[in-house]
Formats: C-alpha cells, sequence, structure tokens
C-alpha cells in the first residue's frame, strides 16, 4: 500500500478548504473523483462534490456519515462521465489531519481519505490517508497539489 499518491489542484484544495470552514464546528464530507493509474497508486482527482454530513446531529462535530443512497447518485452521474469515486474528504474540527478509529471502521479500501484540520473555523493542516488491505491502519498516502487544472487523466 505503501507508495499510493493522490494529485490534486489548488482550486479543489481551496474549495474543499472553504467547506470545512463553512461548517465548523461540525465535520464537512465530500465525495473526490477522477481515475485510476498504475493499477490503483495513483489517483488524479478532476472534481470534487459537497456531501451533506447526516450523521447525527450532537455527535457531527467529531464524525460524519453520507447518505448511501446519494453517494449511489453521485458515482452512477460521474461513472457516465467517464470518472469514478477515487476518495472521501472530511474536516476534523479541533483534531489532527489523521483518520479516527470510527474512520477507519468505516472506510474502504482503495479510496484516498483527505482530511482536513479546522481549528476556529480555518484549515490548518491536510492530509491524505489510504486504508491498508487488511484494515488494521491507514497509511499516509503523498498528496500533490498541482496550481492549474488538469485536462486529462
Amino acid at each position: 500500500m505503501s507508495g499510493t499518491k493522490i494529485i490534486l489542484d489548488q482550486k479543489m484544495l481551496e474549495t474543499i478548504y472553504s467547506h470545512a470552514s463553512s461548517t465548523y464546528p461540525e465535520e464537512c464530507c465530500g465525495l473526490l473523483f477522477g481515475g485510476f493509474e498504475q493499477g490503483v497508486s495513483v489517483k488524479k482527482v478532476l472534481d470534487s462534490r459537497r456531501m451533506v454530513n447526516v450523521f447525527e446531529p450532537s455527535e457531527r462535530y467529531h464524525r460524519y456519515t453520507i447518505d448511501p443512497r446519494e453517494f449511489m447518485k453521485a458515482e452512477s452521474e460521474v461513472q457516465k462521465a467517464g470518472q469514478e469515486v477515487v476518495g472521501i474528504y472530511h474536516s476534523h474540527p479541533n483534531a489532527p489531519a489523521k483518520p479516527s478509529l470510527f474512520d477507519q471502521n468505516h472506510a474502504w479500501p482503495t479510496l484516498s481519505y483527505v482530511v482536513v484540520e479546522v481549528r476556529q473555523a480555518k484549515p490548518v493542516n491536510v492530509a491524505s490517508w489510504i486504508l491498508k488491505e487488511d484494515r488494521t491502519e491507514f497509511i499516509r498516502e503523498e498528496m500533490e497539489v498541482i496550481p492549474k487544472v488538469m485536462v486529462n487523466l
């Protein structure tokens, strides 16, 4: 699993930061769309979509859940455009940009998990993670932020 990488552009990262700031002190969540290269080792993100955190309102400050129907609808729409879900992003209000045990128990191997640390409604750190196939732990993956929008895979 080591040697994986996710590539996204600066504008998309700023969009994710904006989403994280706007939902503070609750967690935000969203999907990352694009394609896989070199098997599944490299993910190129071409688009993202904000999703609604449908977790119990009193727990949203440290949990998120995406409605499975909304996930499937978004996945179906992007597949028609020749893309697929390559990752999920979410924020950690007042907590490190590292997946929690809850995140680990609800994650899928292969997808990237971009986590944004937010303090006082401002993003202060971001990291991307991938769950090992045996689901025992997340491994930090390289995140490359490029200055311009990518046009093709």
